[in-house]
């Protein structure tokens, strides 16, 4: 149905950003007098806590030369789930525009993101309770109740988002139970949701080189008086932006046949307005032979050796780059009033 792969890794940036956030965790073995016995890192890996309690508690006895238990402390992270986040949703047209054109002159852009609420269970795994609380310190005065990091999601776009991180809740739990010889295990629960967002596709799309307003009042059945506007001030504008096309032309001199370098757009056709000729008003494209190296004019022109010519008029309505704004009528407060219907 949807048919345009795409792939912004956006789940894997995700995953590596917040595991990024823990990975500096340091602890020490302290004496009682505040000697420091030992110091380190601790461990960080992408997976299950089951996992390693398993590993303690299957092999609890691995202590030979040869082989040896997990290492404690340890942490470990996971995504547990995500969901839509209604609340952040932007208008869906909204278009975020690449800061360099494409190869055939076009720009991409990418519309809206759909914003999603990340889970992450954060495990802190720990045999005493000291280096347990060490840790557990160096994380919470981060959250208060959430952290933010800028990301680029997407790495051909320019867009920087900012992603808080929210500190859920915290849960602890000591298993002291059972005989001497069983490990005790302490693990400290974080639950984090992280407020990210997934882009589509990246688009292309033509850029609008030239913009052409017309204010007019139209004649015919049903159309305003110029009695009718003086008294009532009545302004019909009629906006129309249209895409224009660049052509290098070759000199002319007082002639309504102009020849060009290069075969021009395959949009210009006859009917269009003809900007940068020095004549007034602007001239229309009357013929264009087929290998459209040249054209003919409505009206003869002079001008130099590559000058660039502007042909506007030529509007596909699929084009998305051309926008058309609404008729707007308004009268200001004279004694004769007339509504819309008025008009032709």
């Amino acid at each position: 149905m949807f048919g345009t792969y795409f792939y912004n890794e956006t789940i894997k940036r995700c995953v590596s950003v917040f595991g990024t956030l823990f990975n500096n965790i340091q602890y020490k073995r302290v004496k009682a007098d505040g000697t420091v016995l030992t110091t380190g890192i601790v461990p960080i890996s992408y997976g299950p806590a089951q996992k390693f309690l398993e590993r303690l508690q299957e092999e609890p006895d691995l202590n030979d030369n040869n082989r040896s238990a997990i290492s404690l402390p340890r942490m470990a992270f996971e995504i547990t789930g995500f969901e839509y986040d209604a609340q952040r949703q932007q208008n869906k047209l909204i278009r975020s525009v690449k800061n360099q054109y494409e190869s055939d002159g076009s720009r991409g852009f990418q519309y809206a993101p759909a914003p999603y609420n990340l889970n992450f269970t954060l495990s802190i795994i720990t045999k005493n309770m000291s280096e347990a609380l060490q840790i557990v310190e160096q994380i919470l005065p981060y959250f208060q109740p959430e952290y933010t990091v800028t990301m680029k999601i997407v790495d051909s776009m320019p867009d920087h988002r900012d992603v808080p991180i929210v500190l859920q809740s915290v849960a602890m739990s000591d298993d002291y139970e059972g005989g001497f010889e069983d490990r005790r295990i302490i693990e400290y629960t974080l639950d984090f949701q992280m407020k990210t967002y997934f882009f589509g596709p990246i688009y292309t799309g033509n850029l609008i080189k030239n913009v052409v307003e017309r204010d007019y009042v139209s004649a015919g059945n049903g159309s305003f008086t110029s009695t009718q506007i003086n008294n009532a001030g009545l302004v019909k504008e009629v906006k129309h932006y249209e895409p224009a096309f660049d052509a290098f032309a070759n000199a002319v001199n007082n002639s309504t046949t102009v020849t060009f370098k290069s075969a021009i757009n395959s949009k210009i056709s006859e009917g269009d307005e003809v900007f940068n000729t020095g004549v007034t008003p602007n001239p229309t494209v009357s013929n264009i032979p087929e290998n459209r190296l040249s054209l003919t004019l409505s009206n003869a022109i002079t001008i130099p050796n590559n000058t660039t010519l502007k042909f506007v008029g030529s509007v596909d309505p699929g084009d998305s780059f051309v926008v058309a704004e609404n008729v707007t009528f308004y009268d200001d407060e004279a004694v004769f009033n007339y509504s819309e219907e008025d008009n032709s």
